[in-house]
């Protein structure tokens, strides 16, 4: 084997070696950014599942409320059902 023939082996070698760095570099860095990006999709969703919640409990308590006491008898005064 020449010293040419010896340098495009080198050459070529190493072409192929940063082009292979540059490939996995940038499936890296695509990566991080679609890590990055479900993170703050899924503070999103739970902060949709933290109000969803209490809207929940909201209207548990205010279904108690009318269903007991005071709140029916307020409902029943206020649609004239008894004097």
């Amino acid at each position: 084997m020449n010293v040419q023939k010896k340098n495009r082996l080198i050459a070529a070698g190493i072409v192929t070696t940063v082009l292979l760095l540059v490939v996995l570099v940038a499936v890296m860095i695509y990566q991080i950014v679609e890590i990055c990006v479900l993170n703050e999709r899924r503070k999103d969703l739970k902060e949709k599942i933290e109000d969803y919640e209490e809207q929940i409990q909201e209207t548990e308590d205010l279904i108690d409320y009318y269903t007991y006491g005071d709140g029916l008898y307020k409902l029943i005064i206020e649609y004239g059902i008894i004097d």
